[in-house]
């Protein structure tokens, strides 16, 4: 009883804690669905202890806390390579924009060493008058 009262006050808490940091827009929608689900998942927890009990001894697990914690860790494994898969496309798009910037930037240069260079002075004569005499 006192461990299934502790699931949901966890459970509760991490509802709580997941809104108040996507009203700071401190974590994205898409996540905090995902984050608003394990919430609701550890509420059901809670609340079907008994059930846990009986699927962890239908599939041969000892305690039905050793067959969640296996499960909360492959699901932390998965959401690992979610993330790193993630981190890695963001990191291609900042180099490809770094790249980016890069040119403009060397163009924008280009334009302003064009820009100060003074008139070819045999460019601005007019045709048929001479400078020397």
């Amino acid at each position: 009883m006192k461990l299934s009262l502790l699931l949901l006050f966890a459970a509760a808490s991490l509802f709580i804690f997941i809104v108040e940091i996507v009203r700071r827009r401190r974590l994205s929608e898409s996540y905090a669905l995902l984050w608003i689900s394990v919430a609701i998942v550890g509420v059901a927890l809670g609340l079907a202890r008994p059930l846990v009990d009986r699927l962890s001894t239908t599939l041969g697990v000892s305690y039905g806390s050793n067959l969640v914690f296996a499960v909360v860790c492959l699901f932390l494994l998965l959401f690992a390579i979610n993330l790193s898969i993630h981190v890695s496309r963001l990191e291609r798009r900042v180099e490809q924009l770094a790249q980016e910037l890069a040119l403009r930037d060397l163009d924008r240069e280009r334009d302003r060493e064009m820009d100060a260079q003074p008139p070819d002075s045999g460019a601005s004569e007019e045709p048929g008058t001479s400078t020397q005499e």
